[in-house]
This record gives C-alpha cells, structure tokens and sequence, in this order.
C-alpha cells in the first residue's frame, strides 16, 4: 500500500467516524426514550452474576435456552437485569425467564443474583411492556 492510499483510507476513516458517533448515539437515544406502558405482572429483575457481568465476549455468557434442559434450543444470551417468573419457577437447575420479545425462556439459576441498584440506592426494578411492545425494565 502506498503512502497516498494510506493516507486517502486514514482521511475516509477519521471524516466517517463523527457520522458513527452520531447514528450510534440517536440509536441508543432512541432505544432509551421508549415509554412504560404498564408493569408485566408475575415477574421481577433479577442480574446476572458478578462472573458473568466480567465476560468480555457475549459467546462465553450462558445461554438463554427453550427449555429447561442443557440440550433444549439455544434462544440467545440474557441482558445484564435478566426478568424471571415470580413466584420462581425452577426446573431442576433452570429458572424460568421473559425475554424482551416476550418470549420465555430459562436461564440456569446460577447465573442469576437478586437484583439491587448499581448505585446503591433505594432504587426498584420494575418489569414493564414498552410503549414499543417489547419487555424492558422501569428503575424507579
């Protein structure tokens, strides 16, 4: 590669990045700016494990699965306040779980930890169906 190429793929590079920036900031704006619809009864926050909060790769997290078995269809990975069945529902090591489609799901119950605020306060998880239909979360 010629200094000429190089500098012409470093100057496309550096004049695209603020254009990045910014569609991944109105991405994530317009993710957070859905509103609470109404609270999804029979379910509560929960987070994951401190181990697992420290994976780096998504791959390595457990697997969100269709069923209560290590053998049962791998649905994808859980979110960091993952949502589950309340009363608990547990199939031997498996805790039943609500995805963000709605869809359920079971996470092994050794992954999951009671939830608390990350900053320490007095702060409460709700499960809630999103003005978007998904399921999310309203921490008030």
């Amino acid at each position: 590669m010629t200094e000429t190429e190089r500098e012409t793929i470093m100057r496309i590079f550096w004049g695209s990045l603020p254009v990045f920036a910014l569609a991944c900031t109105l991405m994530s704006v317009a993710a957070y700016t859905q509103e609470v619809v109404r609270p999804v009864p029979g379910y509560i926050c929960t987070l994951l494990s401190p181990e697992d909060l420290q994976i780096a790769d998504p791959s390595e997290l457990p697997p969100v699965l269709a069923g209560p078995s290590p053998t049962a269809e791998r649905l994808g990975i859980p979110t960091m306040i993952t949502i589950v069945k309340w009363p608990r529902h547990q199939v031997g090591g498996y805790i039943e779980m609500l995805r963000a489609n709605g869809q359920t799901g079971w996470i092994e119950a050794s992954h999951l930890r009671p939830w608390h605020s990350m900053d320490n306060t007095d702060g409460k998880c709700v499960p809630s169906l999103l003005s978007n239909g998904r399921v999310g979360t309203h921490i008030r």
